[in-house]
């Protein structure tokens, strides 16, 4: 008797209604977005493999409007670049700049993948499995509109940028708000300490609730650290600037920080008399990487990268 050797090809779901075609691939997976990814490569409610085409196309113009954006903000950063080189010689723009051109190049090397992925679903169209062609469609689909509003947004970025290089009035505007924003995140986190009435539930057991509260509180803590430092040098910049252009220098500024610091530090004391000791325990390890990362972004500080090391090291609450 001959062995059958099993049949591992993908089952061919041309022809398929958006149901059959479900009830095939779903399996134990979600059949919501099973279906919408099908929907991809279907027609009139049947998956067809004529359908690819479109598909692609329609993939094709998102990937060309995110690869657009990106040259937009390509082209703004060459006119700041230039801008940039008339201002004072101070670490504080140039690393700004450099800041810029570095995410550029990353945004940029995202947009040039989005290509590869058309090239790899068009190799697909004649023979690959359907269901395979239209998840790499929704996944470029995707990623192409996320290039495209990560490039929207450091456009707008690059925009505020270039009014505060042009407009010795804009800097001192923005630092002002800037500082304000600071002083209000501080006492947010001041209110958030004292809602820190009990750490446990009457029984000696953790809540998580303020356990949740704390650790949100304590990474903020961080972070406001960071945005303090920034401000600081963004403050020293501004004074140089205005004082060799002989323009009115900010004003106050400078107190209202050292006070922000103050209060900051004072937070960093009361956060640690309200924690329960098995939460230092539970978290250290998350928080000291966080305390870590943060140590090594000097200013200019680039605040997605902030956010990124916020996220990736954020302890999990269950």
């Amino acid at each position: 008797m001959t062995d059958v050797e099993p049949d591992d090809s993908p089952t061919e779901l041309d022809g398929f209604s958006l149901d059959q075609a479900v009830s095939v691939v779903a399996d134990t997976a979600d059949n919501d977005d099973v279906r919408e990814t099908l929907a991809i490569v279907a027609q009139d409610g049947v998956v067809r493999r004529g359908a690819v085409d479109d598909a692609v196309a329609n993939a094709s113009m998102v990937v060309t409007t995110a690869e657009t954006r990106v040259e937009l903000a390509a082209d703004k950063l060459d006119t700041i670049q230039v801008t940039a080189d008339s201002a004072p010689d101070l670490a504080f723009v140039s690393d700004r700049v450099h800041n810029f051109e570095a995410r550029l190049d990353h945004i940029d090397s995202r947009a040039d993948a989005l290509g590869g992925a058309i090239q790899d679903v068009l190799a697909m169209k004649e023979t690959g499995d359907l269901y395979e062609i239209a998840q790499r469609i929704k996944r470029v689909t995707n990623a192409a509109t996320d290039v495209q509003q990560t490039a929207d947004d450091f456009q707008l970025e690059l925009d505020a940028f270039e009014a505060w290089l042009t407009d010795p009035d804009r800097r001192v505007e923005q630092l002002t708000n800037d500082v304000d924003a600071l002083a209000n995140s501080v006492t947010e986190l001041d209110d958030a300490v004292e809602t820190f009435d009990g750490n446990d539930d009457g029984n000696g057991n953790s809540d998580p609730e303020p356990t949740n509260r704390w650790l949100a509180a304590t990474i903020r803590h961080r972070v406001v650290s960071l945005m303090h430092a920034d401000l600081q040098a963004e403050l020293a910049a501004v004074r140089s600037w205005a004082e060799r252009d002989g323009v009115t220098s900010p004003s106050g500024i400078k107190s209202q920080l050292d006070e922000i610091q103050r209060d900051h530090t004072a937070l960093e004391e009361q956060l640690s008399v309200v924690a329960l000791p098995e939460w230092k325990t539970r978290f250290d390890e998350q928080l000291t990487a966080i305390d870590d990362a943060l140590e090594e972004m000097e200013p200019p500080v680039v605040w997605p990268d902030v956010e990124a090391v916020v996220a990736e090291h954020r302890p999990d609450i269950e």
